[in-house]
């Protein structure tokens, strides 16, 4: 989608992790909106020589697996330099599968032939597995540290053998009382998921709790659910992650004309 100018002037916080924050930002500059950087979760990748020697090890039977499912542009990113250090050509006949519309096109970006899941959560991706028998395939899940079980448990009771391959850690960043004094006030929030939310929620319940009334835009039902429990009054799911669903359901619920 090619929108132009068609935030002008609104107040967006962001609070993805970066480097997707920074990119994130510059696109909604690029359509006349006021970005607001506020990353809410720090990716630091797994590092310690035992975990690295297991992730090469599972990386070297990478040929073994029938899938291979990412379930975030990190795990896209990471993954993919992991596999590329292992394998200088891509095994063949494996379906390479990113959960939501970025993390797809990180990797096709990334050289590989991914397929979109069809509904951008691992709910959906479940439900399109259900006509096709996954007894006694393999399938490999790129994620980070303590991931939702939901798609392995999912897969497991079709008959599938899931194994985790687990990148990063997820951390909180550290922000003050006077971080939040000197930043702008947003119009609106951009939080896309479950981790990034009770982050923030837990910062501004100390620092701007005015902010729990102001529209914050979710990635689906479950963080919907998630940010009503923690409080929030103006809860709006885009139904997916990336910065086209953002936009689309923030001019929706601003009332804006989609100007192409």
């Amino acid at each position: 989608m090619t929108i132009s100018k068609s935030l002008p002037g609104v107040g967006i916080l962001v609070t993805r992790p970066e480097p997707e924050n920074a990119l994130t930002c510059e696109y909604l500059k690029s359509i006349g909106a006021r970005p607001i950087s506020l990353p809410t979760l720090y990716i630091e990748e797994i590092k310690n020589e035992t975990s690295i020697r297991s992730i090469q090890s599972r990386l070297f039977d990478l040929d073994l697996y029938k899938y291979v499912i990412f379930v975030s542009k990190n795990a896209a990113r990471l993954g993919a330099e992991r596999i590329d250090e292992c394998w200088p050509m891509l095994p063949a006949k494996l379906h390479w599968i990113g959960i939501g519309k970025g993390t797809t096109q990180t990797l096709i970006d990334l050289g590989f032939p991914a397929l979109a899941n069809p509904g951008l959560t691992s709910e959906a991706l479940l439900n399109s597995f259900k006509p096709i028998k996954l007894t006694g395939d393999r399938i490999l899940i790129v994620r980070g540290e303590g991931g939702r079980p939901t798609l392995a448990d999912g897969l497991e009771k079709k008959g599938a053998k899931v194994d985790l391959l687990e990148l990063y850690k997820r951390i909180k960043p550290s922000y003050t009382a006077q971080d939040f004094l000197f930043m702008d006030e947003p119009d609106l929030i951009w939080s896309t998921s479950v981790d990034s939310l009770l982050n923030l929620t837990h910062d501004i319940m100390q620092y701007q709790t005015h902010w729990l009334d102001k529209p914050i835009f979710v990635p689906s039902q479950r963080v919907a659910e998630t940010a009503l429990s923690l409080g929030w009054k103006n809860i709006c799911n885009a139904s997916g992650a990336d910065d086209d669903r953002l936009t689309e359901a923030t001019m929706q619920y601003l009332g804006r004309k989609d100007d192409r």
